[in-house]
């Protein structure tokens, strides 16, 4: 593999080499570093190009694999000949470098020292020179190919803060305008079509800003027009060839998929500022693309999140395009965005979305039906019904008849128990029936309306029974176990003396009996907890 990194080099070009080398750090891990690091120290600094990106792509391939203390005598000294490379004068090695410093980021974060970050990421003030600016955000400036990997690693890295995203500060606070404003300007070069650089530098201002600290908001907010207004400025593009109508679509798919991230981020919005992005939402459902419907519909459904019942007043103009999207079964993605945005809709509108009721349920009940539907929509559509009924209280009551005997068709789905992804799929659909179910019945508890449940009791009581034989098995993941035992708990609060008539005889009483004990025995905390509290509700 080494004679054919250097007879190969050129850019990651080094054919089998890199990936045969990365397989090998990864399963004889630590013992791998002894035989790399003198191919590494003999090359990295070698006057033939190809031979010091053949060094950088040995190192950045092995960071994978050996644990930090078998790499921690080499990280610092090869981080910072790493960072000395960005400045190479050959664009591959200077592309081979970014890789592994985002490889760096991704698997070793921790061995980067804070001068290290501060030679990769000070932004440059007035007056200096260009090498005085961190060689990440001169990155961005360079090649195109440079340039996408310096997102990657700044993708990376921010990837680490998801954990303290909710902490007053992290990491990316004093970082966060200088990386935000570089990748702003990184995805408006003339040349950000080629190597994907556009795409790459959007994620990584999404993801950093989905992990940016509290401290950040006041950031963040100001960003939201500057991005509302590139999508505005994206509706006047010319168009005169299939090309420059996909450049556009991409375009407002990523600035709609970033307006999704701000909304989410910022978890409000003022009223002048939501009417504006759902102006600009509509717009873009115009477009017969999958992928910016997409986008534009989670964005959709970030807005409602935000501005909660004030939704109402878009929803006559939004029914129509909701309404494609969950016809769209064929873009099965498409379809499966519209439910999640049926709940998101639902949690902000409460009982004011149930003038959209009755159409929205058909389209739902016709999709379980439908078999060319990709059948990993079928569960989240389950569970949209439970969204839609605690939505509507003890309105749901006259949709009650259909929606129960769908969910019963459902509850009798068998697969094939040998095929692992078929058990997966059964435990999914499962876990969306009990999510309605219990939905359904808070819904109508809400509205004394519990004993409307009576005759649908004993087709969640034969899942109930299916699940607890299973108890034991691989067949039942935690998350099905807890959805199970919550809805014995809805049950018997719903239902009340007719469920715990029936629960005292057998087989109800010894499957009951099961399923509570494996609830109350999960590893999980949050599955014990419901596990107790269903137990207790039985019992009284």
């Amino acid at each position: 593999a080494k004679q054919m990194l250097l007879r190969r080099g050129g850019g990651r070009g080094g054919g089998a080499a890199p990936p045969c080398l990365a397989r090998v750090a990864q399963v004889v891990e630590d013992e791998v570093v002894q035989y790399v690091t003198p191919f590494i120290e003999r090359h990295i600094t070698a006057t033939d190009w190809r031979r010091r990106e053949a060094a950088t792509l040995a190192f950045g391939s092995i960071l994978e694999g050996p644990s930090p203390k078998a790499l921690q005598p080499y990280m610092a000294d090869a981080l910072n000949l790493m960072i000395r490379l960005m400045r190479d004068a050959s664009v591959q090695v200077k592309d081979t470098a970014a890789w592994t410093i985002g490889r760096v980021c991704e698997h070793h974060i921790l061995a980067i020292t804070a001068e290290q970050w501060q030679q990769m990421t000070r932004a440059l003030q007035p007056g200096e020179p260009p090498e005085a600016e961190g060689v990440l955000l001169a990155g961005l400036k360079d090649e195109p190919r440079v340039a996408a990997n310096v997102c990657s690693a700044l993708h990376n890295l921010a990837e680490h803060c998801e954990e303290t995203r909710n902490n007053p500060t992290n990491v990316l606070s004093p970082l966060f305008v200088d990386l935000a404003r570089a990748l702003l300007a990184c995805t408006e070069r003339p040349d950000a079509g080629e190597r994907n650089l556009r795409v790459s530098a959007y994620e990584a201002l999404n993801t950093t800003l989905t992990n940016a600290a509290e401290d950040t908001k006041a950031h963040i907010a100001q960003l939201l027009p500057v991005i509302a207004g590139r999508l505005e400025q994206s509706f006047a593009m010319q168009i005169v060839s299939n090309d420059d109508r996909e450049a556009q679509n991409e375009l407002q798919g990523l600035l709609c998929g970033t307006l999704q991230v701000v909304t989410q981020k910022l978890g409000q919005l003022d009223r002048e500022m939501a009417d504006r992005l759902m102006q600009l939402f509509l717009q873009v459902f115009g477009s017969k693309n999958s992928t910016v419907q997409e986008e534009a519909l989670m964005a959709v459904g970030a807005v409602a999140n935000a501005v909660e019942s004030e939704f109402e007043k878009y929803m006559p103009h939004f029914r129509p395009f909701l309404c494609l999207g969950l016809n769209n079964y064929e873009e099965h993605q498409v379809c499966a965005v519209a439910v999640g945005v049926v709940g998101d809709i639902c949690r902000a509108l409460e009982v004011k979305v149930l003038p959209y009721c009755e159409e929205i349920l058909q389209l739902l009940l016709r999709n379980l039906q439908n078999p060319a539907l990709n059948r990993n929509v079928k569960p989240p559509i389950l569970s949209c019904f439970g969204d839609i009924a605690l939505a509507v209280g003890g309105n749901f009551e006259a949709y009650l008849q259909a929606t129960m005997s769908m969910l019963e068709q459902a509850g009798m789905t068998a697969m094939d128990v040998s095929n692992p992804d078929l058990v997966d799929y059964l435990g999914q659909l499962r876990e969306g029936i009990f999510e309605a179910y219990t939905g359904v019945l808070q819904g109508l508890r809400a509205d004394n309306k519990g004993p409307k449940f009576t005759p649908y009791l004993q087709g969640a009581m034969r899942l109930l029974h299916q699940v607890a034989e299973s108890c034991g098995h691989d067949h039942v993941s935690d998350d099905l176990c807890r959805a199970a035992v919550g809805v014995v708990g809805d049950l018997a609060m719903t239902v009340g003396p007719e469920f715990t008539r029936i629960a005292k005889q057998e087989p109800h009483k010894s499957y009951l009996k099961v399923l509570l004990k494996e609830a109350r025995q999960s590893p999980n905390e949050m599955t014990q907890q419901v596990g107790s509290w269903a137990t207790r509700t039985v019992s009284q």
